[in-house]
């Protein structure tokens, strides 16, 4: 992924304090849930685009929820739901 290709928030991009590859996780939530405030995804999902397992998912979707960038509640195991701020 290039980032000039995502349409994201530049703010994010700037922000040093998140990892590169929660950077990318954004990106992919963000792309998938454009225009909606919420989305569903699953670890399996994300693991075309970003070689993850579900416990560095959690992980980095905790440090955007932290950044306010997202607020994630796992409803089943590997599965998400995701509202966008």
């Amino acid at each position: 992924m290039i980032k000039d290709q995502l349409r994201v928030p530049q703010a994010i991009w700037k922000d040093k304090s998140i990892p590169k590859e929660a950077k990318y996780i954004y990106s992919y939530i963000y792309s998938k849930g454009y225009n909606r405030y919420f989305t569903d995804i699953n670890v399996w999902e994300i693991q075309q685009t970003v070689r993850i397992t579900n416990r560095g998912l959690r992980k980095n979707l905790d440090k955007l929820e932290q950044a306010k960038y997202l607020v994630y509640q796992e409803y089943s195991n590997g599965m998400y739901t995701i509202t966008l701020n």
